[in-house]
């Protein structure tokens, strides 16, 4: 799908009402939204979004990308969308389901092992409803991993942390979510395979997810992976991968909140001898000094000195990171954010002029526009 079949679905979308998107924990999309009266036939809810940021990478690369584990915001010294949707969203009593598509340099970079066809669905699911607050989802739907998603604006940060950018933002399969809407979540899903929607091997895998809400205020997260890491032919070898990520997240008053995130990883070595492991995490805490205005402090690292996820010229990658952000609402469907951001490693990782460097240094902007 090219950037001219977004724009006229653009088109044919304009005379539709349109409705922000509700911010939302990537784990969320897919909850339903407060049922319709049973009796009702309610009309899909149009949405969209565009990102537009600029970034100035201090390392000066010469290829006009940050380094490559980053997959979102990842082009230096240029103007550039870092995603543009378009979508509908339906909930009835029953029956759910959302498509939507996308273009922008996030699909580029993230989507780029997937087919052409597959690149520019952001999402594209359908569910039912089997019993009170059980429902069967099944299509591409965001990733049950991890506290950041694809869309700054519902991030509390600018940039994603490492670990988020090399865990899955969206999966292919199916999914069955237990949800009474009050204290706990439970969901297991059957999947393609790590952020994958065109399965080139015969290996499913698995994964859950366990959502407790002890108050309204904090909600903690357990979500695990096993199957196939590699989407790779059965005459490669098959490598099992185990995953898990554990995040909180704390509203602790009108202008704190706060969010932390853990996650562990093992993949079986070529010919079984042993695991690689790899394992990150990050602190995040955001201070509203105004209605409009706002202030985001994130600190974070990661290891995967085998490189399973992030391979580096030596190999894996070990750094630190740290980053600070300023936020702007200047009316209600607009957000201005710039944030500073920097990674510091033990080990020369990081290109700069032909050199490699212990640190990486980067200032991005960005302007999110919700329609």
């Amino acid at each position: 799908m090219t950037l001219f079949s977004v724009l006229a679905l653009g088109g044919l979308l304009s005379g539709a009402p349109a409705l922000a998107q509700q911010a939302a924990l990537p784990a969320d999309t897919a909850r339903a939204a407060a049922s319709p009266a049973p009796d009702t036939d309610p009309k899909p809810d149009f949405f969209g979004y565009v990102g537009v940021y600029y970034g100035y990478d201090f390392n000066n690369p010469a290829s006009l990308t940050r380094p490559g584990f980053i997959y979102s915001e990842n082009l230096h010294n240029q103007i550039a969308v870092n995603i543009a949707l378009l979508g509908a969203r339906y909930q009835s009593e029953r029956v759910r389901g959302t498509f939507a598509i996308q273009t922008g340099t996030y699909p580029d970079a993230n989507y780029a092992a997937e087919p052409q066809i597959f690149k520019n669905i952001y999402e594209a699911w359908g569910g039912v409803k089997l019993a009170p607050n059980l429902w069967l989802d099944a299509g591409i739907f965001l990733s049950h991993i991890g506290l950041e998603g694809p869309i700054s604006r519902d991030d509390l940060t600018l940039t994603r942390s490492i670990m988020a950018d090399n865990s899955p933002y969206y999966e292919a399969g199916a999914k069955l979510t237990f949800d009474n809407g009050k204290k706990w979540l439970f969901s297991g899903l059957v999947l393609n395979g790590w952020q994958t929607i065109r399965d080139r091997n015969q290996n499913m895998a698995l994964g859950t997810q366990v959502q407790f809400r002890p108050s309204e205020k904090w909600l903690l997260n357990s979500s695990t992976f096993v199957g196939e890491g590699r989407n790779e032919p059965d005459s490669v070898g098959r490598r099992l991968r185990y995953f898990h990520d554990f995040y909180v997240t704390g509203n602790l008053s009108e202008k704190w909140k706060l969010a932390a995130a853990l996650d562990a990883g093992w993949e079986e070595k070529a010919q079984g001898r042993g695991y690689n492991h790899w394992h990150g995490g990050a602190l995040i805490v955001r201070r509203r000094l105004g209605h409009k205005t706002g202030v985001v402090g994130r600190a974070e690292y990661y290891h995967d000195r085998a490189g399973v996820l992030t391979s580096t010229a030596v190999g894996g990658l070990r750094t630190g990171g740290y980053s600070l952000g300023f936020d702007y609402n200047p009316v209600t469907r607009v957000i201005l954010r710039l944030e500073g951001k920097q990674f510091r490693a033990p080990d020369a990782v990081f290109v700069q002029d032909k050199q490699l460097q212990r640190t990486n240094t980067a200032l991005t902007g960005l302007l999110g526009l919700t329609f």
